[in-house]
C-alpha cells in the first residue's frame, strides 16, 4: 500500500493547492449555493456521461474537508456489522480552465474500525455475494480506504469529448483469529462524446470499463482450536469439498462493462433522456492451503438503467422538476465440480448455474425550489418500488421481498451576513414490506440456519428512517472560507434504534 499513499498525497496535496482567481466578486451565499447545487446533485446519474460534464458549473470550486463519523446498531446484518467508526479525509475540485475545457477531481482517505462482523470475511459483500467466506466468529474489521479521480472535458465546435478515471483501492485487515487480510483494487474508466444538433438539444454516447480484483486469506495462530471456514454459496448452504482448510485464501477477479444514449436540452437544465446497458463477470478461485487455486464460481451480472427528467421555472424565484428513474440487476451465479483424484490433484466435472438474483426498481422524485437574494428553500419528495428475488438449486431454495419506499428530503440555506451562511437539511424515509416469501431450506447446521433466518427476517422489516444535518460557512478577510458539519440520523428497525453521527470541518475557495 506504500505506492498507493503516496500517489494519494500527491493527488491531495495538489488539489488542496488549487486557488479561485474570479470569485471575488460572487457573495458567499451565492458560491455556496452554487457549490453545493440541489438539482445537480439529483440527476448525478446524468454526469455519469462525463461529456455532460461541460457545463456541469459556470464557475470553479473546490473543497477540503476532515470529518469522523460513529454508527451504532441494534438491528443489523450480521455480515455488515454492528456499526462503524472512522476518520475522513477528502479533497474535491471542479475548475472551469477556459471557456470550452473544464477538469475536476478528487483524492479521499478513510480509516475505518467496524464492530464486530460474522459469516462474512470478505470486502464488499454485495458485490460477491453469495461466494464469500464465513465463519461464526468473525470479529472487529479495521479497513483503510484510498479513492482518487479525475476528468477531463473539452469542447471543439458542436462536438464535446471527455474523460475520467476512478481507482479505489481497501485494505482489510484484523489482529486476532481469524486474523483476516483482504486487498479491494477498482479501477473504472469513463469516455463520452455529445453532439449538438441544433438550438439547444445535445445527444450523447458514453462508455465505462471496470476492472476489479479482491485478494483474502485467513490465518491463525491459536494452537487451541480454530473455527470451521465455510465457502458460501447462498442460504446458509457451501461447497463442502473446499470448506475448512488450515489457511484459506481466495480471489475474485472482475471484468465489467457499460454502454449508454443520451439526449438532453439546455445542457440537461431543461430535460434529459438516458438509457444504460451493461454487464460484468466476477470469478472467484479458491486455495485451501495447496499450491492450486481452483475456480469455485462465476457470478454475471446483467444491468439496464434508464432516467428522465424535466425541469421549468415558474418564475425567477420558483423552479420545478419531476425526475423518474428505472433500474434492473439479473446475477446468475454458476458453480464448478470437482472429483478428488488424490490428496494433491482435483479434476473438473461441471459447471452448472445454480444461483439467481433480480432487482428492479423504480423511483419517482419531485424538485421544487424557490430561491431569493439571501436564501433558498428545495424540497424533494420520492417514491420507489422495489422487487428483489433471489433463488438457487442444488439443494433449492429461495425467497422474495417487494418494497415501496417514500419520503422527502429538504434544504435551507440562509444568508446570516454577507459573510456567513447556514445551511439545514433535514430528511424523512420509509420503507415498507409489501411482500415477503422465503423457502428456505435447513442446512443441518443450526447455527447457520439461526443466522440465515435473521437475516431474512432483517430483509422482511419495516425501516423508518429521519435525521438531518446542519452546516455553517464563514468567511474571514484575505482567507478561504471555513465551514463546520454535523449529522445525526436515526433508524427504527423491528423496534430497535440505529444511530449515526457524523461532524467534519472543512475550507472551500
Amino acid at each position: 500500500m506504500i505506492n498507493i499513499k503516496t500517489s494519494f498525497c500527491l493527488i491531495l496535496m495538489s488539489l488542496s493547492s488549487i486557488t479561485l482567481k474570479a470569485q471575488d466578486s460572487l457573495s458567499l451565499f451565492k458560491k455556496i449555493n452554487n457549490q453545493y447545487n440541489v438539482e445537480r446533485n439529483l440527476k448525478s446519474q446524468f454526469y455519469y456521461n462525463p461529456a455532460s460534464m461541460s457545463d456541469y458549473s459556470n464557475s470553479s470550486f473546490s473543497e477540503f474537508n476532515v470529518g469522523y463519523h460513529k454508527s451504532d446498531k441494534k438491528a443489523y446484518r450480521q455480515q455488515f456489522g454492528d456499526g462503524e467508526k472512522g476518520l475522513t479525509i477528502e479533497a474535491k475540485s471542479f475548475q472551469k480552465l477556459k471557456k470550452n475545457r473544464s477538469v475536476w477531481g478528487s483524492a479521499s482517505y478513510q480509516n475505518i474500525k467496524t464492530g464486530v462482523i460474522k459469516w462474512n470475511e470478505n470486502l464488499d459483500y454485495e458485490r460477491i455475494a453469495p461466494y464469500a467466506a464465513a465463519d461464526s466468529v468473525g470479529g472487529k474489521l479495521n479497513i483503510e480506504r484510498y479513492q482518487f479521480s479525475g476528468g477531463l472535458v473539452q469542447k471543439i465546435n458542436r462536438w464535446t469529448v471527455a474523460g475520467q478515471i476512478n481507482y479505489l483501492a481497501q485494505l482489510g485487515y484484523r489482529s486476532k483469529d481469524p486474523r483476516l487480510r483482504s486487498t479491494t483494487s477498482d479501477l473504472r474508466i469513463n469516455a463520452g462524446i455529445n453532439y449538438k444538433l441544433f438550438r439547444e438539444y445535445t445527444v450523447g454516447v458514453f462508455g465505462e470499463f471496470n476492472k476489479y480484483t479482491q485478494n483474502n486469506s485467513l490465518t491463525f495462530q491459536s494452537i487451541l482450536g480454530r473455527p470451521f471456514v465455510y465457502q458460501m454459496v447462498g442460504f446458509g448452504n457451501s461447497n463442502n469439498l473446499f470448506n475448512g482448510g488450515t489457511s484459506p485464501t481466495s480471489t475474485f477477479e472482475e471484468l465489467g462493462y457499460k454502454g449508454g444514449l443520451q439526449i438532453s436540452n439546455k445542457e440537461g437544465k431543461g430535460f434529459y433522456l438516458q438509457a444504460s446497458i451493461g454487464g460484468s463477470n466476477n470469478q472467484k478461485s479458491n486455495n485451501n492451503s495447496g499450491a492450486t487455486y481452483y475456480d469455485l464460481s462465476d457470478l454475471v451480472d446483467e444491468n439496464f438503467q434508464a432516467e428522465g427528467a424535466k425541469f421549468f421555472d415558474v418564475n425567477q424565484k420558483n423552479r420545478i422538476g419531476l425526475l423518474a428513474n428505472f433500474t434492473s440487476s439479473v446475477k446468475t451465479g454458476s458453480e464448478y465440480g470437482y472429483s478428488v483424484n488424490s490428496s494433491t490433484s482435483m479434476t473438473l466435472l461441471f459447471k452448472r448455474k445454480a444461483f439467481r438474483r433480480e432487482n428492479y426498481t423504480t423511483t419517482v422524485k419531485g424538485f421544487y425550489q424557490y430561491n431569493r437574494e439571501t436564501f433558498s428553500v428545495t424540497t424533494t419528495p420520492f417514491f420507489g418500488y422495489e422487487e428483489i428475488k433471489e433463488r438457487r438449486l442444488y439443494p433449492i431454495a429461495g425467497q422474495k421481498f417487494v418494497y415501496s419506499y417514500f419520503g422527502i428530503n429538504a434544504d435551507y440555506k440562509q444568508q446570516i451576513k454577507e459573510n456567513q451562511v447556514l445551511t439545514f437539511q433535514p430528511y424523512f424515509a420509509k420503507r415498507r414490506v409489501s411482500k415477503s416469501i422465503n423457502a428456505l431450506s435447513s442446512t443441518g447446521n443450526m447455527a447457520v440456519d439461526e443466522w440465515v433466518l435473521q437475516d431474512y427476517n432483517y430483509q422482511a422489516s419495516d425501516i423508518t428512517t429521519f435525521g438531518g444535518s446542519l452546516r455553517y460557512d464563514f468567511k474571514l478577510e484575505k482567507l478561504p472560507a471555513f465551514f463546520v458539519y454535523a449529522e445525526y440520523q436515526s433508524q427504527k428497525i423491528q423496534k430497535k434504534n440505529n444511530n449515526f453521527v457524523g461532524a467534519s470541518i472543512g475550507i472551500t475557495f
